[in-house]
């Protein structure tokens, strides 16, 4: 257990997405009020729809375990749910940017927060790689210059 909380303070101090502050307070808070209740989001079903696992969009799932993984996931939630008839229980790892939590959570809104700001911090990392091509700007009318 120590090495995994080694490697936790390890991904925070070199994390350039998160904020190794309030990641690290958010991941204990987690910690201590698991199991929470959350739905996938759309792009949390998408994704798993992907890899083939079928699952319910309605359904609400419970997080079990958090961990955090660094700037390529950030804090990583363990949802253990039913696959199937044949399949039985399988335990899946997702994002946390991919779960919608209970409104009614007590963490719901710093969740969130955290979401948001890991979505934006994600988006402006990977902006250097996304260019869209130089368009012209139009000509503005009104006053001649």
């Amino acid at each position: 257990m120590n090495e995994i909380k080694d490697n936790t303070e390890q991904l925070l101090r070199t994390s350039t997405i998160d904020n190794p502050v309030e990641t690290r307070e958010l991941l204990q808070k987690l910690e201590a009020s698991l199991p929470i209740a959350v739905r996938l989001n759309e792009h949390g079903f998408n994704s798993l729809r992907e890899q083939g696992k079928n699952i319910n969009n309605d359904i609400v799932l419970q997080v079990d375990s958090v961990l955090y993984i660094g700037d390529m996931g950030g804090i990583l939630c363990a949802i253990e749910c039913e696959m199937g008839s044949d399949s039985g229980k399988e335990v899946l790892m997702t994002s946390i940017t991919h779960l919608k939590i209970d409104p009614s959570h007590p963490l719901a809104e710093q969740i969130k927060q955290y979401q948001k700001k890991r979505l934006v911090s994600m988006a402006i990392a990977d902006s250097g790689k996304r260019r869209n091509k130089f368009k012209p700007q139009k000509k503005k009318r009104g006053f001649a210059g």
